[in-house]
């Protein structure tokens, strides 16, 4: 993925992006793993909870192409009594049965398919039990086992490829997928979303995208509507290979399906990392509008968005909306953005209160500075002077001599000549302003000298 540095204040949803991906891309994991209890348990149900041996034994009379041994009566009762025990949440008494039936070997045999039953119940308890471990070594048991049915050696790899994956032994998961996938003729999407799971975990992000794409097309051609948890992981995948525009469009297409703000917040940060501005507004704006955007930063982010934009009067409500909620907080600093949004807006009259606001808040007298410029832009010059005086008191001013200057043009419209001329004397010590201070001494002597000769006229 490609990284940008040094994001303006409208990009932020997008830098935060890259770890809320990561963090939901395996998002139904543990649904998956869930499902692979239920699929061990829905097998084992299949074969026991019949009525009479017959039914059970039906199962394999299925699988043609092996020849299978029969699951006799009384192992069948002593595997379904496990089985009752188990699901009762008695575990300790469900491997007690196990371990008889097990120990009884040396009175009489078990045959591989009643010795693949027994494992495959050991591995089921164990697995409610959460003993992974255990469990792998049942299952692993049960596939020893010569002439198992195909379906029960179906069911085994990818109960093995689940625990694998719980275990973060992704190598192992993707090795049992694909045992699994040869013996499958028609394998459902969820195993290939687990596959591109364990692919994305090893880092190899093509395979991953490769079979969750598959199985995308095969959920479509089954008329089956797919899952949100593929549409994350395919998002996580496009989003490392720096394919921005599929990212896009897949977060369009889980806003279609489920509309989240989380959706249209990273929506609108990926339409700004493709520059298309508008859509970006749009999307953020959307959010807005449906009132997902509460905390503060989204707020200020909204803003922020109007004003690199040139919709500023949109940045001053959103402001001041969120002043007024509190869910923006009364800092120098957000005021101060407000006052500036209502300037560029050309609502300079409402944007003094905001701009004096920000200067009584502030620790120093930059605010100050920024609002006697205002003031002396509405001919206010008395204000003008006031806001000049504080900023320089407060001190900490990057230009000095900018506010030196403003305070002399207030005092001399506020004919206070004298005090205009010191004012411009010391602006003019700063090569910065000299050329402007000069200019005004000059004005200033001139206007003396006019107003002499005006009373020597008169008399």
């Amino acid at each position: 993925m490609r990284r940008r540095s040094g994001m303006n204040n409208t990009r932020v949803p997008v830098a935060m992006m890259a770890v809320a991906l990561r963090a939901v891309a395996l998002s139904g994991v543990i649904a998956l793993a869930q499902t692979g209890a239920q699929r061990t348990a829905g097998w084992l149900g299949a074969g026991l909870r019949v009525d009479g041996v017959a039914q059970a034994q039906s199962a394999q009379s299925k699988d043609n192409a092996r020849r299978t041994p029969a699951l006799r009566s009384d192992v069948y009762d002593k595997l379904s009594e496990a089985q009752q025990l188990a699901e009762a949440g008695k575990a300790r008494e469900a491997l007690a049965v196990l371990n008889a039936l097990r120990d009884s070997q040396g009175r009489r045999r078990l045959n591989s398919y009643e010795l693949a039953n027994l494992h495959n119940f050991y591995a089921f308890v164990y697995f409610q039990q959460e003993q992974y471990g255990r469990a792998i070594q049942a299952y692993q048991q049960v596939l020893a086992q010569p002439d198992l049915p195909q379906a029960l050696e179906e069911s085994t790899h990818y109960a093995l490829a689940q625990l694998y994956f719980a275990q973060e032994d992704y190598d192992k998961a993707i090795g049992e997928l694909q045992q699994w996938f040869k013996l499958v003729q028609n394998p459902q999407p969820d195993a290939y979303i687990l596959l591109a799971q364990a692919y994305y975990q090893n880092k190899q992000y093509d395979q991953a995208l490769r079979h969750v794409e598959q199985g995308m097309r095969l959920a479509a051609q089954g008329g089956k509507p797919p899952k949100e948890n593929w549409y994350l992981l395919m998002r996580a995948l496009y989003y490392d290979k720096g394919d921005l525009k599929k990212v896009a469009w897949v977060l369009e297409e889980l806003l279609r399906r489920w509309p989240k703000k989380e959706y249209l917040v990273q929506l609108s940060g990926m339409y700004g990392e493709l520059r298309n501005e508008r859509a970006q507004v749009a999307a953020m704006e959307s959010a807005y509008v449906m009132g997902w955007l509460q905390q503060e930063q989204e707020l200020l982010n909204m803003a922020y968005l109007f004003l690199a934009t040139d919709t500023p009067y949109k940045a001053a409500k959103v402001l001041e909306q969120g002043l007024d909620s509190k869910s923006i907080k009364s800092s120098s600093k957000n005021y101060e953005l407000l006052g500036t949004a209502l300037r560029a807006a050309q609502e300079r009259q409402r944007a003094i209160p905001a701009m004096r606001r920000a200067a009584e808040l502030a620790g120093d007298g930059e605010p100050w500075a920024r609002l006697a410029s205002v003031y002396l832009d509405l001919d206010d010059y008395a204000k003008a002077a006031e806001a000049a005086q504080a900023a320089l008191q407060r001190g900490g001013l990057k230009w000095p001599e900018d506010s030196r200057l403003v305070l002399g043009m207030a005092l001399f419209h506020l004919d206070q000549l004298d005090a205009a001329r010191r004012q411009f004397e010391l602006a003019a010590k700063s090569s910065r302003s000299s050329k402007s201070a000069g200019d005004w001494l000059k004005y200033l002597d001139a206007e003396v000298e006019r107003r002499k000769s005006l009373r020597d006229a008169l008399g």
